[in-house]
C-alpha cells in the first residue's frame, strides 16, 4: 500500500522533496567534528569533489555538509544543487541592486536588466534540479526507486543546470562591449556571476559521476 502511494505519486510534495533534500543541508558541523568524527565524510566529499572543474571550490562548500551527507551521492548532489542555487539567488539579488542603482551607462543598464532576468530563470531551472534530485534520492532510499524513472531525472537535472549554466554565461556576455561600461563594470559583474558559473559546473560534474554509477554497467 504505502509502495504503491509513493511511487503513484509523481508530484511529491515540493515540502516534502526539500526536507529530504535539506538533511544534506543541516546545521553545518563545527570545524572539528568535520575534522574528528566526520572525517570518513569529508574524504567521500574530497574524492567526489577531486574529479570536479573546480576542486577547492567543491570542498570549501560542500565539506561542512559531510556529516549529513555520509556516503550518499545522491545528497552530495542535492547538496552542491542546493549551494548552487543559493549562488544564483545571491547573484540575482546582487545584479538586481546593481542594476536599480542607476549609475550604469544605458548599455550596462539594459544588460544588467537582462542579466536579472536570465539569472532569475536560472534560479528556477535550479530549483527544479534540487526537486527533481531530492525525488532521486528520496526513492532510492525508501527502495522504491526504478531505473527508467532516475535516468529520466538525472536528465532532467542534468538538462537545467546546463540551461543555468548558459543563462549564467549570457548574462557575463553582455557587458563584453566599451559601450557597457568597460573594465570596471564587467568586473563586477564578473565578481557576482562567475562564483555562480564554477558552482554550477561543480554540480553538473557530481551530477554526471552519479548518472554515470547509476546507470547499468
Amino acid at each position: 500500500g504505502a509502495m504503491a502511494r509513493t511511487v503513484g505519486c509523481p508530484l511529491l510534495s515540493a515540502v516534502l522533496l526539500s526536507c529530504w533534500c535539506g538533511l544534506a543541508l543541516a546545521a553545518r558541523p563545527a570545524p572539528s567534528a568535520a575534522a574528528g568524527v566526520g572525517g570518513g565524510n569529508v574524504s567521500f566529499v574530497k574524492a567526489w569533489c577531486a574529479g570536479t572543474e573546480y576542486p577547492a571550490l567543491c570542498d570549501a562548500t560542500l565539506s561542512p555538509y559531510a556529516a549529513a551527507v555520509g556516503d550518499s551521492p545522491a545528497r552530495l548532489a542535492c547538496a552542491a544543487l542546493n549551494v548552487t542555487l543559493a549562488g544564483a539567488r545571491n547573484a540575482t539579488a546582487a545584479m538586481r541592486g546593481m542594476a536599480a542603482a542607476g549609475r550604469l551607462p544605458p548599455v550596462a543598464a539594459e544588460a544588467a536588466g537582462d542579466c536579472v532576468s536570465m539569472l532569475g530563470d536560472a534560479v528556477g531551472m535550479l530549483r527544479q534540479s534540487v526537486e527533481a534530485m531530492a525525488q532521486v534520492g528520496a526513492e532510492a532510499e525508501q527502495g522504491h526507486s526504478q531505473e527508467r524513472t532516475v535516468r529520466f531525472q538525472m536528465d532532467s537535472v542534468r538538462t537545467w543546470a546546463s540551461a543555468a549554466l548558459t543563462d549564467g554565461d549570457m548574462c557575463m556576455e553582455g557587458f563584453r562591449g566599451e559601450a557597457a561600461g568597460g573594465g570596471g563594470v564587467r568586473e563586477a559583474v564578473r565578481g557576482h556571476v562567475a562564483g555562480l558559473l564554477h558552482l554550477t559546473a561543480n554540480a553538473l560534474c557530481i551530477v554526471g559521476a552519479m548518472a554515470n554509477q547509476t546507470a547499468p554497467p
